[in-house]
């Protein structure tokens, strides 16, 4: 049972609570974007290249834990 708690944060060399902490981490980034995004779609003159600047950071934040 615990295999299937660990086995897939192994493959990325973390940990169980490093992966949770890490995938928290983008959980509440991806939950702010979206909502800018939504605000946006209501006020477009608001939150102009946040989805933008969202994408970038995760893009980052990624390709930073991938090397």
């Amino acid at each position: 049972m615990i295999k299937h708690f660990t086995e897939h944060p192994n493959v990325h060399n973390m940990t169980y609570v490093e992966h949770f902490i890490f995938s928290s981490y983008l959980g509440i980034q991806f939950s702010i974007a979206a909502t800018c995004a939504f605000i946006h779609a209501i006020f477009p003159f608001l939150f102009e290249t946040t989805s933008t600047d969202y994408a970038n950071l995760i893009t980052n934040i990624m390709d930073q834990k991938n090397r």
